[in-house]
């Protein structure tokens, strides 16, 4: 029976794919209004990507990469557990309290109670599988010291790997757990931090931000001492929408980890995925075997960066990928040597690093852009959108601000139009697509496809 469930819910999502290729005009206007350019099957996902139930999050594992923990089966009852609030203490230190007992006994599962909860650094320890409730909502605990993770995933110094963890949410995309980034200070925030793992399965959240500092989802390195650190691998993130997300962060940001797997991700602001080796280019560490399917940008940024610092980064294999009003959908950047950047030279990714099915639907005023752009990259064309010398700007963005001069800073949000597809500035060898195969819709007037700087 489940096997034919499987199958029709296959079908469907064939269908969808079919309807939506068949949808899409076949051509566009390319500049000229005399001249037509004919547009290669792109496909493109119908509605919210990250819906489990048109777009299934298994198979978790995907050209080498993603989650490949093992599954308990039937388990005793001291090993298969119900979490709710517990008198006297807090959210966190009753859920860890439960986590390190049950990781003692060899691992095991809880299961999160429907209700709403405040955690702050909840460690998460090896072979601990957590299944949270449908309408459930879990707020930062401002009340707790430390980092504002609600969830924290190896990202600890000096213990061993954690391995064969799950963190999943049930329910439809109206009704599935909520994550709230709420903001108190002006520090880091995140729903997951990713550290020293292997074996990694987040799915089905809803992750509802305020513009704060920092990616809901980031992979950073652990240091072991000054020139070396451990890193994430086989990990999987799939079906998860943010909204609220900062111009200058968003949904998952992969400094470093190797066999990731970012899938059926929509994200509203920022970015969907960063795939850059910040926080790694001081260890020269970076991302290898990065893939990412099925994903969205909303009235953000982009849906994809790539920025390889000064680290020679592996392959990343992207498909599947739109922007609807935002900037541009790929942001593909040129690496650069940091002050304590490693390597002295600059990084790029591998060669084989591939991107397919690549659309934006252009708009003329969500999109929104880090000021530092503006100069570099918009055209004279554009420039009025912007509605310029007073810009449409979101002063609740963490990254907002004024100089002293009263010009807004490098990496102020500013509103506008979209711009092209594809942006590029890298040297390096990468794998995009003709313009034949690249979609653009939406206002094209003044948009290009392709805008390479390089």
């Amino acid at each position: 029976m489940l096997h034919m469930k499987n199958i029709l819910s296959f079908c469907f999502l064939v269908f969808l794919m079919a309807c939506s290729s068949s949808d899409t005009p076949t051509t566009e206007k390319a500049g000229d209004d005399d001249e037509m350019e004919e547009v290669s099957s792109t496909i493109v996902s119908p509605g919210n990507v990250s819906d489990i139930a048109i777009y299934q999050s298994a198979p978790y594992f995907q050209d080498n990469a993603g989650y490949q923990g093992a599954d308990f089966g039937t388990l005793p009852s001291n090993r298969d557990l119900t979490f709710t609030h517990v008198s006297g203490k807090s959210d966190s230190q009753a859920l860890n309290e439960m986590i390190t007992s049950l990781s003692a006994l060899g691992g095991g599962k809880i299961l999160i109670e429907k209700g709403d909860y405040k955690f702050k650094e909840v460690y998460v320890e090896s072979n601990i599988h957590i299944t949270i409730a449908a309408e459930t909502i879990i707020d930062m605990d401002n009340s707790l010291g430390g980092k504002n993770f609600l969830f924290n995933l190896g990202f600890r110094e000096n213990l061993p790997r954690v391995e064969n963890v799950r963190i999943v949410g049930l329910g439809t995309t109206q009704t599935r757990p909520k994550l709230k980034l709420t903001k108190f200070n002006n520090t880091f925030y995140r729903a997951m931090a990713i550290g020293y793992i292997k074996d990694l399965l987040i799915e089905n959240f809803t992750i509802e931000d305020e513009l704060t500092k920092g990616s809901a989802i980031a992979l950073n390195p652990v240091e072991v001492d000054a020139d070396n650190a451990n890193i994430a691998e086989n990990v999987t993130v799939a079906n998860i929408e943010m909204r609220g997300a900062s111009i200058g962060y968003g949904l998952a940001q992969t400094n470093v980890g190797k066999n990731i797997l970012l899938k059926n991700l929509s994200c509203q602001g920022g970015m969907t995925c960063r795939i850059e080796a910040h926080t790694g280019r001081q260890y020269d560490l970076g991302v290898d075997n990065i893939v990412i399917k099925n994903v969205a940008s909303i009235h953000g940024k982009a849906a994809v960066l790539l920025q390889p610092h000064s680290v020679l980064n592996g392959r990343v294999l992207v498909d599947l990928v739109k922007a609807e009003g935002s900037s541009w959908t790929l942001f593909l950047k040129e690496g650069f040597v940091g002050s304590d950047s490693k390597r002295r030279e600059k990084g790029n990714f591998a060669p084989s690093s591939t991107f397919t099915n690549i659309s934006l639907e252009s708009t003329d005023d969500t999109a929104t852009l880090s000021f530092k752009n503006f100069d570099r990259y918009i055209s004279d064309a554009l420039i009025p959108l912007y509605k310029t010398p007073d810009f449409t700007y979101i002063p609740e963005d963490a990254n907002h601000n004024f100089s002293s001069s009263g010009v807004l800073s490098n990496e102020a949000p500013i509103v506008g139009p979209s711009v092209a597809t594809i942006f590029i500035d890298a040297s390096y060898t990468l794998n995009i697509p003709a313009e034949k195969d690249i979609l653009l819709t939406g206002k094209t007037e003044n948009r290009v496809k392709i805008l390479d700087r390089r």
